[in-house]
């Protein structure tokens, strides 16, 4: 049966899948400064016309990169979204299931190419909030409601809270990594985590009868 029109065939998209690896690795060494679409088709080994044949333009290459990065994050965000025990058990383990992303998985890097590449552009800036950060959110908004739902948690404002519980932790993390606030003033992460989980459990819980 001959593949619909507009449809990659696999080795198309095997072919994609290694010029985006390639291109990761660059776009996150931010110690080289920003990257021109030049240097892209560089780091991916091919000449600018078969980068573009692949992909557009440079800001394409872009959201084709957050848009992968989505698809690898599936099983991570759907984690974040399931209650794990009561809510102050499961408010300690959503922290420290995204401390482990953002530390030990590379989210970091990825959240700090996103805003690099995304503050500011009228259509990168948009592609990282719908493929990263929109879903991390409203991923922390499910496990939250779940809580709401089970009279655990104050109810009415479950995004705040998920912004609440995400937002502390990850500028913590990109101000000690990416940001190389870790040679300034350095923190101690874990110690970080574990209170920034009790101030929101304190904050959060529905009270007790």
């Amino acid at each position: 049966m001959p593949r619909a029109s507009g449809t990659p065939n696999r080795a198309t998209a095997e072919k994609r899948a290694e010029l985006l690896a390639r291109i990761r690795a660059r776009l996150q060494d931010r110690s080289a400064g920003p990257a021109s679409w030049r240097e892209l088709a560089a780091a991916a080994g091919v000449s600018l016309s078969s980068l573009t044949h692949h992909f557009g333009r440079r800001d394409d290459v872009v959201r084709a990169l957050m848009e992968d990065e989505r698809r690898h994050g599936e099983q991570p965000l759907s984690t974040m979204a399931q209650p794990a025990g009561d809510f102050a058990t499961s408010i300690r383990e959503a922290v420290r299931h995204l401390a482990g992303g953002l530390l030990h998985a590379g989210l970091d890097r990825v959240i700090a190419t996103g805003l690099a590449e995304g503050l500011g552009h009228p259509t990168v800036g948009p592609a990282f909030v719908t493929s990263l950060l929109e879903p991390t959110i409203q991923a922390a908004e499910a496990r939250l409601e779940a809580h709401v739902a089970r009279g655990e948690m104050h109810g009415g404002a479950t995004r705040l809270a998920a912004i609440e519980l995400i937002a502390p932790l990850l500028v913590a993390v990109l101000h000690q990594r990416p940001l190389g606030g870790a040679d300034v003033r350095p923190l101690d992460l874990g110690a970080f985590g574990e209170a920034h989980a009790e101030s929101f459990i304190r904050s959060w819980a529905a009270a007790t009868r």
